[in-house]
C-alpha cells in the first residue's frame, strides 16, 4: 500500500492498466486511426493529471503554457472524427475519471490516510475532471460549428434553379451538423402540389418560376439563421435552429399566407413539420418523421400543414 504522497506514483505505475480499463469502457476499433489517437490522448491526459497532483497550482492556474488546452483540442478533433456527440464527449472523460479513481481506491490504503489528504486528492480529481469536460465540450462545439460553416460554404448555390444546397448536401451535411450543434431545432418541408403534372405538360418554365418563388418566400418567412435547401424536384426544406415545431408551423403559415396573397404566381403547397429531439433523436429519425408528416399533408391536400406526432 502507498501513502497519500505516493498517489501520483501509483497512478503512474498503473497507467497502462488505467488506459486498458478506459478502452474497455469506451470500446472502439483498434485499427481506427482516430480511436488509436484518442487512446493515446487519454494516456497523455492522465500524465498531465499526475503533474497536476504534484503541483501546488489550482485548476485555473495549471496551464503548462497552454499545452493542456491544446491537448483537449486534439482530443476533441479525434472525438469528432469518431462521430461522438456531446454525450459521448462527456462519457469519454467520465470513464477516465472512474478508471483513475478505481486505481487509487485499489492501490492506496485510503482509510489509513488522514481525511484531509484523501479529500484534497478527491477534490483535485473532480476539479480536473470538470475542467477538462467543460473545455472539451467547448472545443468540440467549435469544431462542429466550423464544419457547419464550411459545409454551408461548400453547399452554396449547388442547385441551379433555386441557388440552394441540394438534397444530398442537406441530408448528408446540413441536417446532421445542425442536430449536432443544437439542443433543439425544427424542420419544415414545403411541397409544391401538382409540380410533376406541370412539368409533364411541358410547362417547365412555369414549374421553375413556381419553385423560385417558393424559395424566395420561404427565405423571407424563415428566421435569419434558418438553413434552406432544395429537398426534391418540387420541395424546399428549411432547418430552423433553436426553435421547436411551433415556430416552424408559424413559418409555414406565413409562407402559405404570402402565397395566397401573391397574384403573380398562385399555387398550392403542402407542408410537413417535425422537431428535434421530440420527433427524432438523430437526423435520420427526424427526416423520417417530417416525411411522414409531409405525406399526410399531401394526402389531405389544399395547402395543409401537418406536424409529426
Amino acid at each position: 500500500m502507498e501513502s497519500a504522497s505516493r498517489i501520483p506514483d501509483r497512478i503512474r505505475q498503473d497507467l497502462p492498466d488505467i488506459v486498458a480499463s478506459w478502452r474497455e469502457a469506451r470500446r472502439g476499433d483498434a485499427g481506427d486511426g482516430a480511436y488509436s489517437r484518442l487512446t493515446t490522448n487519454m494516456e497523455q491526459l492522465v500524465s498531465v493529471f499526475i503533474d497536476f497532483l504534484r503541483s501546488l497550482d489550482s485548476v485555473e492556474t495549471f496551464t503548462r503554457g497552454g499545452a493542456v488546452r491544446s491537448l483537449v483540442g486534439e482530443i476533441a478533433e479525434n472525438q469528432h472524427e469518431l462521430g461522438r456527440d456531446a454525450v459521448g464527449v462527456i462519457e469519454d472523460f467520465a470513464a477516465l475519471r472512474r478508471c483513475i479513481w478505481r486505481t487509487v481506491e485499489k492501490g492506496v490504503d485510503l482509510p489509513a490516510l488522514g481525511g484531509g489528504e484523501v479529500a484534497a486528492f478527491f477534490l483535485k480529481l473532480m476539479q480536473a475532471s470538470d475542467w477538462v469536460t467543460e473545455a472539451g465540450l467547448e472545443a468540440f462545439d467549435a469544431i462542429v460549428q466550423r464544419e457547419m460553416e464550411q459545409a454551408l460554404g461548400r453547399a452554396a448555390a449547388t442547385d441551379l434553379v433555386t441557388g440552394l444546397p441540394d438534397r444530398d448536401q442537406f441530408s448528408r451535411l446540413l441536417l446532421p451538423q445542425a442536430v449536432a450543434s443544437h439542443d433543439r431545432l425544427s424542420v419544415a418541408i414545403f411541397d409544391v402540389a401538382h409540380f410533376t403534372e406541370t412539368v409533364a405538360a411541358g410547362k417547365v418554365r412555369r414549374a421553375r418560376q413556381v419553385l423560385r418563388r417558393l424559395t424566395d418566400i420561404v427565405r423571407e418567412a424563415a428566421p435569419e439563421d434558418a438553413v434552406c435547401a432544395r429537398f426534391g424536384d418540387d420541395e424546399i426544406s428549411a432547418i430552423i435552429p433553436g426553435h421547436g415545431s411551433e415556430a416552424a408551423y408559424r413559418v409555414a403559415e406565413n409562407v402559405l399566407e404570402r402565397l395566397a396573397a401573391d397574384d403573380g404566381v398562385s399555387f398550392e403547397v403542402d407542408v410537413g413539420v417535425a422537431e428535434y429531439p421530440e420527433h427524432g433523436t438523430n437526423a435520420e429519425e427526424l427526416m423520417g418523421e417530417v416525411l411522414k408528416a409531409l405525406k399526410m399533408a399531401k394526402r389531405v391536400g389544399g395547402s395543409g400543414i401537418v406536424v409529426a406526432h
